[in-house]
């Protein structure tokens, strides 16, 4: 498969159509950070997963989203026009618009596919057409973002995927499968027969009691040995976990370690905007009252206040003494009573007075009383008032004129402002410093919380760069060092010893058997021995072929990957790529120099040249099975490469002969613009990605990728 032609539309920061040719060598796409490298090459991932429909709004471009009116809709698409058996096309797309609330729509999902048939385009759904020309197992050895993720074998399944399908490996399925495994043909008839053989054997009443010893043995050690080989198994497993986690912790040494400056960054800042925010006080409304704010600025109306505080107070102090004055003259009118002082109410006393209204007779005078006249209602009155003089006096409240204090609380107000007017005229300059203080350490939070996002950024970058290792498993790396080796050398230690028993069990069982056989030598189970020893060895020729079929294939993908190494590693140590096969069928990459030492820690350029070496004999080996090629994209391959190692490293990707796309910022000064003489150097197309101006550094939608192809 060849690429001829991309089309993104609409697609983040590709406005609009974009359309670039291909060829069949090397394409560099040369640009800066933000300028789209990474947009372009999600593109490409969003075109290439057939898994599932995706209308995130996230992928549409925010520019066509300001310019887009209400009720329009619009197109993301991105489109591949390939060479494979043929030309054929797929293209993936959704419609989006905008509603009256401003809100974007998708709808519409699309992913088509068309194929040439003479002069006929036929359509076809592009999910199935991409999975068989480009299937999904080959795409994972196509894409490749960052150096991190060049090593194809962190995914276990990986080798046994590459020799099953490259290799002549499947030829032997129907035929052998494993030593504990019946289900190839060979491994069914070598059980058959030895099942045979031995029932022949029990029904030899001459040999029956040697022939019970041995079965007893060999029975005995079969178990033991498929025990022994479980545990070697196992074993073998752990040892290889530990060792590719161990390689994980190597590999993600540099990762680790700025995964924990990034953290302790963003603790320091998150305590420094707590304390910050902890100094602003925005209680404007409480400090109106509380702190007498809301007299800031009002000096004149004091003075009224004051004005009108004394005129009140002289107006009470008129009335008090008018209050005064006519409580005096009462009290002088009472003294100054006319005529016959009267007796006290007491004189005649109770008694004397009921027993003259008894008898209507006054013994005080000597006259007849009768009732109804004036002198018996005298004495009634007399008796009334004496009765009344002696029950208990209720004190008469007397009504204040000013009951409340409300005038004395308005004076002591106005002293006491009156006091502080000198702080109180100040109230303007202290509410302004309040309010300006408030507003600076406002914006020492919002600088500290774009420092916060910048640090959030670069750790979500950092994670998505290491799909391999979580957050937490990159934290934990160095704390669980000791436990992985000391669990590695424990399972290497078992895997020595239970090799060596593994083999003394098979012999001592090949040693038996060779009796078991001979005790078979002129009886009627002869024949049957004959049979099965005929079918083991068949049996066997089956496994050594299947082991030297994987081992050839391995050896050829080393001699290829070798050979690229050497190419890519110019004047300079390089040494040599082995691919090492664990129990489980997953493998490692290592290298190692011609002493057969292994180089535990090779620098980040040169483990990046070997893995791509590994990346391009996986392609060539492709091409030859399939008859078909696919591209290698890489999006940042290079970035731990020195100048001259990356100008010699683009010479011989560039000599090649594979379609190979390169998104890199190499070809670029420390000012941003482009090294003419580096790109005069290479003998390939390249394109520059750059942000179209004017744009603006805080709107998104300013934003659009532009693409010049500046070499041919």
């Amino acid at each position: 498969m060849i690429i001829k032609e991309i089309t993104i539309e609409n697609f983040r920061s590709y406005y609009g159509v974009n359309t670039i040719k291909f060829n069949d060598g090397l394409m560099i796409f040369i640009g800066d950070n933000g300028d789209g490298k990474t947009t372009f090459f999600e593109a490409l991932e969003w075109l290439f997963d057939t898994s599932k429909q995706n209308l995130d709004l996230r992928l549409i471009s925010e520019k066509k989203i300001s310019e887009l009116p209400e009720f329009e809709s619009e197109v993301l698409r991105v489109s591949m026009t390939f060479d494979h058996d043929g030309e054929k096309i797929v293209e993936k797309s959704f419609s989006f618009s905008k509603d009256a609330n401003n809100e974007i729509k998708t709808s519409n999902f699309q992913f088509k596919g068309f194929e040439n048939e003479g002069a006929e385009r036929i359509p076809i759904q592009g999910g199935r057409l991409l999975d068989r020309c480009f299937e999904a197992a080959i795409r994972k050895y196509c894409l490749f973002k960052g150096e991190e993720n060049l090593n194809v074998f962190n995914n276990p399944d990986a080798l046994n995927y590459l020799i099953e399908t490259f290799s002549n490996i499947r030829q032997f399925e129907p035929y052998y499968n494993g030593e504990d495994d019946t289900s190839g043909f060979t491994d069914y008839a070598e059980y058959q027969s030895r099942k045979a053989f031995e029932k022949a054997m029990k029904s030899d009443k001459q040999n029956s009691q040697q022939e019970k010893d041995l079965s007893s043995k060999l029975d005995l050690l079969r178990k033991d040995l498929s025990d022994i080989r479980q545990r070697l198994k196992s074993n073998r497993e752990n040892a290889t976990n530990y060792s590719t986690k161990l390689n994980e912790i190597e590999n993600s040494k540099e990762a680790s370690e700025l995964l924990k400056a990034i953290n302790e960054r963003l603790k320091s800042l998150r305590e420094k905007k707590t304390q910050t925010e902890k100094h602003i006080n925005e209680e404007y409304s409480i400090k109106l009252l509380d702190d007498i704010w809301i007299l800031g600025g009002f000096s004149s109306i004091f003075e009224e206040f004051q004005q009108k505080v004394s005129l009140f107070s002289r107006e009470k102090r008129k009335l008090e003494r008018e209050e005064d004055k006519l409580k005096g003259k009462q009290e002088l009118a009472k003294e100054i009573a006319e005529g016959i002082i009267p007796l006290s109410p007491n004189i005649p006393d109770k008694i004397s007075m009921q027993e003259m209204i008894k008898d209507e007779f006054c013994k005080v005078c000597g006259r007849d009383a009768k009732e109804g006249t004036d002198a018996y209602d005298f004495m009634v009155n007399k008796l009334n008032d004496l009765i009344k003089s002696q029950q208990p006096i209720e004190k008469e409240t007397e009504k204040q004129l000013f009951p409340n204090s409300f005038l004395r609380e308005l004076e002591q107000k106005s002293s006491n402002l009156e006091y502080n007017q000198a702080e109180i005229n100040n109230l303007i300059n202290t509410i302004r410093d309040s309010i300006e203080f408030n507003e600076a350490r406002k914006a020492d939070t919002n600088k500290i919380q774009e420092s916060i996002d910048i640090e959030e950024e670069n750790k979500k970058k950092l994670l998505a760069q290491n799909d391999g290792l979580t957050e937490e498993q990159l934290q934990n790396a160095y704390e669980n060092i000791k436990n992985w080796w000391d669990y590695k050398g424990q399972a290497e230690k078992q895997v020595v010893i239970l090799e060596k028993e593994e083999s003394e069990k098979q012999k001592e069982l090949e040693k038996y058997q060779e009796e078991y056989n001979n005790l078979a030598k002129g009886s009627v189970a002869d024949t049957y021995r004959k049979i099965h020893s005929a079918l083991d060895k068949i049996k066997n020729a089956f496994k050594n072929a299947k082991e030297k079929n994987t081992q050839d294939f391995l050896f050829q993908l080393e001699d290829r990957a070798n050979q690229y190494l050497e190419r890519l590693n110019i004047d300079g140590f390089y040494g040599i790529i082995k691919i090492i096969k664990s129990a489980d069928g997953a493998a490692r990459i290592a290298l190692q120099d011609r002493n057969d030492t292994f180089i535990s820690s090779p620098n980040q350029a040169l483990k990046t040249t070997m893995y791509m070496s590994v990346l391009f004999a996986v392609s060539d080996l492709t091409a030859l099975k399939r008859d078909n090629d696919y591209p290698l994209i890489f999006d940042a391959p290079t970035s731990s490469f020195s100048p001259q190692k990356e100008s010699d490293f683009f010479k011989v990707i560039s000599d090649i002969n594979k379609q190979c796309i390169i998104f890199t910022k190499s070809f670029l000064t420390e000012n941003g613009m482009l090294d003419n003489n580096k790109i005069d150097a290479q003998n390939c197309t390249i394109y520059r990605m750059e942000k179209q101006r004017p744009f603006s550094n805080l709107d998104l939608s300013t934003i659009q990728t532009k693409l010049t192809l500046i070499k041919e």
